[in-house]
């Protein structure tokens, strides 16, 4: 084997061992926090749901619900990025 070939060889390993390097794999505690970012945030999404409904339902035209509203949307937010997180750390 040249001296180049060595070089080569060498400096492919070391590219190799970087790029693995950078491979992330979640560990255990990440995905159980994520179980429970996700269990939280369906949580969230029923009790505004319920709170939202029970407005709409009982507004008679005197209240337009949009702080209720708002608040589903922040939850349902909020359950995109647990599902997101999810995926990244249990996949």
């Amino acid at each position: 084997m040249t001296a180049r070939n060595r070089a080569g060889l060498i400096f492919f390993g070391a590219i190799a061992s970087f790029c693995l390097s950078q491979a992330s794999v979640a560990s255990p505690d990440e995905c159980q926090d994520a179980i429970s970012s996700y269990n939280s945030a369906i949580s969230d999404i029923s009790s505004t749901l319920r709170r939202y409904t029970s407005c709409v339902s009982n507004s008679n035209g005197r209240d337009d619900c949009s702080s209720e509203f708002r608040r589903l949307k922040n939850a349902q937010s909020d359950f995109e990025s647990a599902v997101s997180n999810y995926r990244s750390e249990c996949d």
